[in-house]
């Protein structure tokens, strides 16, 4: 009786001593960092993608959101796994030490304040007549007899700088009366709360929690068909840079980004994917 007691107890000694090992196994697994900096607007197409992929072996941390530059150089200075970029590399920024994936085209608005009314469509010429501040009443665009309030971000900022090249061009003076927003995702709050106000955005999922207006460019809808014909110009390029050598764990989330299954998800998110 005394030996098989002993026995017994044994057994559920080995027991749960394997069942701790194989809960402390369990506890222990080590979960992979990638870090993630660089332009402000191309974050949200990575939280879609780090939503997407739901791996628990795989922490994907957000660094400070700086601008496009701040990107490519964190991955060059090894700070960073993948950079958010917003624009084309540049001769300068190109370097074998990284590699360039270009992910979606992004839409890019004119939006108005609800409080102006009449005012669907602007062409090429009154754009540059709002910003040069030569129209600045809405009546004299077909709206309401109220002052034109420009909400302007600064010249270096990727937006800003596709609008000159389709739109206004490289030498037109903007008016000083113009408000300079230093971080463009600010404006979008502005234009919301200022009446008869008008700015440019990045197509963000923020722009649905506002009462705002998308203005037609040149009588062109801003919508996937006439990017893809070319119609319809103010659009930029999100893309990564990652190292020409990147870490395992940073390439199998690569990989991901370039399947069937995370195109499918940014296209339902709206975005026009690269192929």
């Amino acid at each position: 009786m005394k030996k098989i007691l002993i026995l017994f107890i044994a057994l559920l000694t080995v027991a749960n001593i394997t069942s701790c090992n194989a809960d402390s196994s369990r506890q222990e697994t080590p979960v992979e960092k990638i870090k993630v900096g660089g332009s402000s607007e191309g974050y949200p197409v990575l939280e879609i993608l780090t939503e997407a992929k739901n791996d628990d072996s795989i922490e994907i941390i957000f660094m400070p959101s700086s601008q496009s530059s701040g990107g490519i150089r964190g991955v060059k200075d090894g700070l960073i796994n993948i950079g958010v970029i917003s624009k084309q590399l540049t001769a300068a920024e190109t370097s074998d030490k990284i590699k360039y994936i270009p992910i979606v085209r992004n839409l890019q608005f004119l939006i108005i304040n609800e409080k102006v009314t009449g005012v669907q469509n602007l062409s090429t010429k009154q754009i540059q007549d709002i910003y040069s501040g030569t129209i600045n009443n809405w009546k004299e665009l077909g709206g309401p007899d109220a002052e034109i309030i420009l909400l302007d971000i600064p010249e270096d900022e990727t937006e800003k700088q596709i609008l000159r090249k389709h739109h206004l061009g490289e030498n037109l003076q903007i008016t000083p009366k113009a408000i300079i927003f230093q971080e463009d995702d600010q404006v979008i709050k502005a234009i919301a709360s200022t009446p008869y106000s008008i700015g440019l955005v990045a197509q963000s999922q923020e722009l649905e929690e506002f009462t705002i207006e998308i203005l037609n460019i040149d009588n062109f809808i801003p919508n996937q068909a006439n990017i893809q014909n070319g119609k319809y110009k103010m659009t930029q390029t999100i893309g990564i840079v990652i190292s020409s050598q990147p870490t395992s764990v940073t390439q199998k989330f690569i990989d991901f980004i370039l399947s069937k299954e995370a195109k499918q998800k940014l296209e339902l998110a709206g975005f026009v994917t690269v192929d």
